[in-house]
């Protein structure tokens, strides 16, 4: 027992003897940015350098920051999770972040250090300071972190337990053991960074590419400016097809402004004088002029990001993520030490020393990570970026699903589920009419109108180019008839009245959410076309599986109470929240947490990034806003969700991979323990089972995950059991 207390009062002095050390390497300066900390030490070091070396220096580690990202990266992660990264930046590169570019230094130093060792072993040359040099700068974050957590927490941890051990492997000559330590240290950091690389890396604008141009009107007169100079106050031109770029209220015009994507809502909205325009929302027809009350960061689309900018938080520490690992360990902390006390007490220090590497449990902290990576490359093989490692590991958990409803539930396309005809006309004249007059529009109501007419084979005439006119709504002339497509607002304008036949289509598509296309032939109302929204034709199929799976499942939806309603009726939700605002969806989300649940939320527009932070574990889809791809922490490249049944699997592959590893890993290290005690070349021992475990545990981390779909179509997955 006293030399157990002997090797505990050691380790307390040994974390009390650095205090200075550490309160001089981990003070930071007062411009310190970005989470990357410029020590003291290293700051002299910069400043007694010539220019030349230090453009030397820069111009290298450029070199090897792009080397690392272009290399090892896909390498460690895999070339499908690399290549979806890159889709989501629309081609651009990904800017690596202070710690990741500090990371891939340490591992580089490991690896520097090794091949050092290796001269010195063959040549004899005197460079083994710089070996040790090299060692303990690497394992430094690690006794900083082992001191923060004396200090801050008051106990011992696993941290302690790795830097004690290390420390003595370099003072007891140990060389070849304590190099691998420093490359144990560079590779565990760049592989936790690897895992979470990609997890809200950088908010995008969340308005996109902004217009080079605008058009404003000045004193009647429409001219062209840069989008720079547009300031409040200014008159704003926007016509059909055009995103809106700010915040403003409607002076002049009307038009059909879909805002789903901001708003929730899934039906097209008409927007006239005295309305408020969104920035985000895109005009579907008409023409509108707004006065410019809000730009830039101040518009309602932008608060959102800086909402998600001022809560997101950015792990800085080198080894701060690593040490959370750890602590799913740290119930081996003691047992080790007792181990380490009595390896002394009967058989010499070395013995104690060799003891306390015995704990191979820790290794399953590497180990897990390396799984982890094959589970993130197995994903993207299949479609599913997992950006953060985390969340892999959180689905274990989750036991409520929440979708958002449009763009997620169903497609951004609506379907044509019933034309309406008036008079003596029949449903294919009506729907002939319209589709003639929409097929040169882009916007989705009329691409569900033309493919409808496709899908009837109905031959299109053509049209009078001279009379064609978008204003309100469509004025078209064909085969010498006039005529006129919009809303019932835009019948108004035209002084075209509605049959008292249609009152009761019009209340019931009111109530229902439903939306309603007019179309007008020489004066008189032709007919109308019925449109809702699309059901991902996968979402009845993945709802009910999920349900098998014991999920409570939700709807929280931005659109009206009687769609959202009516739609989760028919999947058979367990619940739904209709008419939320974006930050309502996160206190829901906060809600359904304080009651005890795990929740994954599921959406894709601007209004649902908030949500998606605030989640347990966030999804979203390749197809989404940038916004909600950018916060989510999976993303589905597919855009379908049938991706969800193999994400579940994985998960769930995932975590039986992990306890076949820890049971060796235990085995292991009771071997490890009575041989120390027992037989010579203890140190020996301990390191030759490291490796075994190693090599076991790297061969069960690589297991294939996730089976490939077969004829069936279903998914399966390899028991690594």
């Amino acid at each position: 027992m006293i030399h157990f207390i002997v090797l505990v009062a050691s380790m307390l002095l040994t974390v009390e003897a650095t205090k200075t050390v550490v309160t001089v390497f981990t003070e930071k300066p007062e411009d310190e940015e970005d989470g990357e900390t410029n020590h003291k030490a290293l700051a002299l070091l910069d400043d007694g350098l010539p220019n030349y070396w230090k453009t030397l220096l820069a111009s290298a580690d450029q070199g090897y920051q792009t080397f690392v990202r272009t290399h090892i990266d896909p390498l460690l992660a895999g070339q499908s999770r690399d290549r979806h990264l890159q889709e989501l930046l629309s081609g651009g590169e990904r800017e690596l972040s202070p710690h990741e570019m500090s990371t891939n230094r340490s591992m580089g130093l490991g690896f520097l250090g090794l091949g050092l060792l290796g001269v010195v072993y063959a040549t004899g040359l005197p460079l083994i300071h710089l070996v040790i040099l090299i060692g303990f700068y690497n394992l430094w974050p690690w006794y900083k972190q082992g001191y923060r957590m004396a200090v801050d927490e008051k106990k011992l941890s696993i941290i302690h337990l790795i830097g004690v051990y290390f420390s003595l492997m370099w003072l007891g000559g140990f060389f070849f053991v304590g190099t691998l330590g420093s490359i144990f240290s560079g590779l565990c950091q760049k592989i936790h960074v690897i895992t979470q690389i990609g997890a809200r890396n950088a908010l995008v604008d969340v308005l996109g590419q902004k217009p080079r141009f605008v058009w404003v009107d000045i004193n009647g007169a429409e001219l062209e400016i840069p989008f720079e100079q547009l300031t409040i106050g200014h008159i704003l031109v926007l016509d059909a097809g055009q995103m809106i770029p700010v915040d403003g209220v409607i002076v002049d015009g009307w038009a059909l402004v879909d805002q789903h994507r901001l708003t929730g809502e899934s039906q097209p909205i008409e927007k006239s004088v005295g309305d408020a325009a969104l920035a985000a929302t895109v005009v579907l027809g008409g023409k509108l002029r707004v006065r410019v009350e809000r730009t830039g960061a101040d518009t309602a689309a932008a608060q959102i990001s800086s909402i998600l900018s001022n809560t997101v938080a950015y792990e800085t520490d080198k080894v701060a993520g690593l040490a959370a690992q750890f602590r799913s360990v740290e119930n081996t902390l003691w047992p080790m030490l007792m181990g380490g006390a009595l390896g002394w007490l009967l058989a010499g220090p070395v013995a104690g020393a060799a003891a306390l590497g015995c704990n191979y449990v820790v290794g399953i902290v590497p180990l897990r990570m390396i799984t982890l990576l094959n589970a993130l490359s197995t994903g993207s093989n299949h479609g599913i970026l997992i950006k953060d490692g985390r969340a892999l590991e959180s689905l274990k958990t989750i036991d409520t699903l929440v979708f958002d409803k449009t763009g997620t539930l169903t497609l951004e396309q609506p379907q044509l589920i019933a034309i309406h005809p008036c008079g003596t006309r029949c449903e294919n004249d009506v729907l002939t009419l319209a589709a003639t007059a929409e097929h040169r529009q882009s916007h989705p109501i009329a691409q569900a109108i033309v493919a409808e007419a496709k899908t009837r084979g109905l031959r299109l005439p053509d049209i009078d180019a001279a009379h064609y006119e978008v204003g309100y709504g469509l004025k078209v002339r064909i085969e010498g008839v006039d005529v006129r497509v919009g809303s019932q607002r835009f019948m108004t304008m035209e002084n075209i009245p509605t049959p008292a036949s249609m009152r009761a289509t019009m209340e019931r598509c009111s109530q229902e959410g439903g939306s309603l296309v007019y179309i007008a032939a020489d004066g008189e109302l032709a007919g109308a076309i019925e449109l809702d929204a699309t059901l991902r034709p996968e979402a009845k199929t993945m709802v009910q599986w999920l349900k098998q799976q014991g999920f409570v499942l939700n709807i929280i939806s931005g659109d009206q109470e009687a769609p959202t309603r009516r739609l989760a009726e028919e999947l058979g939700m367990d619940g739904y929240f209709a008419n939320t605002l974006p930050d309502q969806k996160a206190n829901l989300i906060e809600l359904l947490q304080s009651q005890g649940h795990k929740v994954c939320f599921i959406g894709d527009g601007i209004n649902d990034a908030i949500a998606l932070h605030q989640a347990d574990v966030s999804i979203s889809f390749r197809g989404a806003t940038s916004v909600a791809s950018d916060s989510a922490q999976i993303v589905l490249m597919e855009d379908n969700l049938e991706q969800l049944l193999a994400l579940f699997e994985l998960a769930r592959a995932y975590e039986q991979n992990l306890a076949t590893n820890y049971r060796g890993a235990v085995l292991r290290s009771l071997i490890a323990a009575a041989a120390v005690l027992l037989l010579p070349f203890k140190f020996l021992i301990v390191e030759g089972l490291w490796v075994v475990t190693f090599a076991h545990g790297i061969t069960t981390a690589t297991q294939p995950l996730l089976i490939t779909k077969g004829e069936s179509g279903e998914m399966s997955t390899q028991n690594t059991g």
